[in-house]
């Protein structure tokens, strides 16, 4: 700055900066750089009088700024609250429009990008990548929001609003806003409310734009997509186990799929092969098994389990039936009201008059405390109703795979993405060990996620098998303690030699 400018000129000292602090740094900033701060209609002394009233003035400044933007506030949460309108920005979500310019106070379906937006969760709830839609939509010349190019944070957004906006669920004040700082810069950090937090608009606010199946699909995807990635395999369906299936049992790591080429016999061998990366068993032999014999076994297995489809039907039915968060969800709401009542109690102990230092070092430590406390259980209890969310999804995701196996008869001649899916919702994993190990050469571990985890339908899956297996696997010496990294306890496997 020094040399580039003489002096600042402002109107007022507020077009300057509203904040006192911001303004005792600019200005010591601008006298080291022999810039000056004019001011055409405040004049003060140079003297400490006159700085005294200009810090005055700038106090003022500062209170009027924060009073216009708690104005603001309040009138955005009494417009929520009081006329139960939609909290509208400048523009609408895109596939929506504002039933009336001015007043802004409902959505409606916009006909002409309705359609679209369902087309992407569409094509994200059949699996479609995020560049797959983008290019899709380019492809065919669709505008965008803006009209410019489609990108995949704007397709993302869309797909994101799957789970309140485009189901005809209206809320306001979703996100939460704060400052902090980092590396010394003061950044703006923005919280996803949980649905509690928000102020819910009456039902018709929004239009529903997408059924709750088809949202949950689409949100899920992500997660699915990211196991199921071909990277650079040309040939993704020459194996069933790969991408998540099939683990070292010694050191837990995923094993890799690997093609031993032999030229001379105009031939390919395929294996599954552990890298040996791990840090915590450094002495891993890199086992390394036949691909297309642990794929056939392993998918025998499951025809096994899929046979018996009445387990996995009646265990379904159960859990739609009742709510496995509710009770978790109204404990941890009774222990905060605990620990709020708690946390008031001891500020209102700290009021008391003549109350010894000791005495208030003793409350002060406990009230601490109690409030670290009250932060960790509101962070359980977000957990806890993400996890209902995450439960429905689920849930509309089993009853497709039920609806699936009553469709097919012969599961041995399945397509080969229809076995992927059984493998992922069986939560199907095989665990590898060397020749002669205790635990034989392989470990099938079924343990379907999330839902199967509720509904504790292991044990029924397991009893599927013949007696003499179970008691090969639950007789294991120790086998609670002396399994290896990684591999999974005994009452939940099917051991096969």
């Amino acid at each position: 700055m020094a040399g580039e400018a003489d002096a600042v000129l402002v109107r007022t000292y507020s077009r300057f900066t509203r904040m006192i602090v911001d303004y005792y740094v600019l200005t010591h900033e601008m006298r080291e750089h022999n810039v000056k701060l004019l001011c055409v209609k405040e004049q003060y002394d140079d003297t400490p009088l006159g700085h005294m009233l200009q810090a005055i003035q700038m106090g003022f400044n500062e209170q009027e700024r924060e009073t216009t933007r708690q104005r603001t506030i309040d009138g955005k949460k009494a417009r929520v609250t009081n006329k139960k309108l939609y909290l509208a920005g400048k523009k609408p979500p895109y596939g929506l429009k504002f039933d009336d310019e001015k007043v802004k106070g409902k959505l409606i379906e916009n006909e002409d990008e309705a359609p679209v937006v369902q087309d992407i969760i569409n094509m994200r709830a059949q699996r479609q990548t995020v560049y797959a839609i983008t290019k899709y939509l380019a492809d065919n010349n669709i505008p965008s929001p803006g009209g410019g190019r489609w990108n995949e944070r704007t397709i993302r957004m869309i797909i994101e609003r799957a789970a309140d906006l485009y189901r005809g669920i209206a809320t306001a004040y979703k996100y939460e806003y704060s400052h902090e700082y980092h590396n010394g810069k003061r950044v703006t950090v923005k919280r996803v409310r949980p649905m509690e937090e928000r102020l819910t608009l009456p039902e018709g606010t929004v239009p529903r734009l997408i059924d709750d199946e088809t949202a949950f699909k689409a949100l899920a995807a992500a997660g699915i997509n990211t196991q199921e990635s071909t990277r650079n395999n040309p040939n993704v369906e020459d194996t069933l186990l790969r991408s998540g299936y099939i683990r070292c049992g010694l050191c837990g790591n995923l094993m890799a799929m690997r093609r031993h080429n032999k030229p001379q016999q105009g031939k390919a061998y395929l294996v599954y092969r552990c890298s040996g990366t791990s840090r915590a068993v450094r002495a891993c032999e890199h086992m390394e098994i036949s691909a297309p014999r642990i794929d056939k076994i392993a998918w025998d297995y499951v025809c096994e389990v899929l046979r018996d489809l009445q387990i996995v039907h009646n265990a379904v039915s159960a859990m739609l039936e009742k709510d496995a968060f509710a009770s978790p969800e109204k404990s941890a709401l009774k222990t905060i009201d605990e620990c709020k009542a708690l946390i008031e109690q001891y500020r209102e102990d700290l009021k008391t008059p003549g109350l010894s230092r000791g005495s208030r070092a003793v409350i002060l430590e406990d009230l601490g405390k109690q409030t670290d406390l009250l932060e960790e259980l509101e962070t359980e209890l977000m957990a806890i109703r993400a996890g209902r969310i995450s439960y429905e999804r689920v849930v509309a995701e089993y009853r497709e795979f039920v609806a699936w196996c009553q469709e097919f008869t012969s599961y041995e001649n399945a397509p080969y993405k229809r076995k992927r899916d059984a493998l992922r919702f069986l939560g199907i994993t095989v665990y590898i060990y060397k020749e002669g190990s205790k635990n034989g050469r392989w470990v099938i571990r079924v343990a379907p996620p999330e839902l199967m985890q509720s509904i504790k339908l292991i044990p029924n899956i397991t009893g599927t098998l013949s007696r003499d297996q179970v008691h090969r696997v639950s007789s294991t010496p120790n086998a609670a303690t002396s399994q290896p990294i990684g591999s999974p306890s005994s009452d939940m496997l099917l051991l096969c030699k």
